[in-house]
């Protein structure tokens, strides 16, 4: 009986003897039985147990035929858990370093960055409109900054100030844009652990940069 259960293939419905040949439908059943029963006569040399075995191996077929050989088997159970999980990136941390392009200069330590609304740069001070030095501090922020893609570094013991601006270190290219502008003489270094705002972690260098740099005289002390 092994050999008549290799003898039936179902491909598209058809089923196949092990002489490759196609089994008709059932209704033609006996005529295949004849047929395959005059090739294995003695005379073709066949004796009558290999006729009998192609007879039954040919009736066998065409049942399975009948009965639906070829029935995609159902879906394994564990076919929906094998399917790759997708998963939804973590949202950024309010205190996570991000990267946006300044749209707009507001004076010498505060801009707009696309994405993230308006930034004030933590530890230093520039005047305020209308006070000495501040259209110099703006151009000098401008220059640096102005429609190029910089980076936002928390640091500040707030997010954000009393205004609802987010509290940032602004780098760009590298190069720290605040002690920059201290360095340069457009502002001083200020709302850090000696004026009660807490300490930042760029306060050491941004105190010495200040001391080190040119006093123009321009700041007012009771301006955010």
């Amino acid at each position: 009986m092994g050999d008549l259960a290799k003898a039936v293939r179902c491909r598209s419905g058809t089923a196949l003897t092990p002489g490759g040949r196609s089994v008709v439908p059932p209704g033609q059943t006996w005529a295949v039985l004849k047929r395959d029963a005059s090739m294995r006569s003695p005379a073709g040399g066949l004796g009558a147990r290999e006729a009998l075995l192609g007879a039954l191996t040919a009736v066998l077929a065409a049942l399975l035929l009948t009965a639906g050989c070829g029935t995609t088997p159902a879906e394994s159970p564990s076919t929906a858990s094998e399917l790759p999980t997708v998963r939804e990136a973590p949202a950024a941390s309010a205190s996570a370093a991000s990267a946006g392009v300044v749209t707009n200069i507001v004076d010498g330590d505060t801009l707009d960055v696309a994405g993230f609304g308006r930034i004030r740069i933590i530890g230093i001070d520039t005047p305020e409109r209308g006070a000495c030095g501040y259209e110099s501090a703006t151009l000098a922020l401008a220059a640096m900054v102005l429609d190029q893609r910089v980076e936002l570094v928390p640091g500040a013991a707030d997010d954000a100030d009393r205004y609802g601006r987010l509290l940032r270190f602004v780098d760009v290219g590298g190069i720290d844009a605040g002690l920059r502008l201290i360095e340069d003489g457009w502002a001083v270094a200020r709302y850090d652990s000696r004026d009660g705002y807490g300490a930042h972690p760029r306060e050491e260098r941004y105190i010495a940069a200040d001391l080190a740099s040119e006093d123009l005289g321009c700041y007012q002390v009771d301006e955010p």
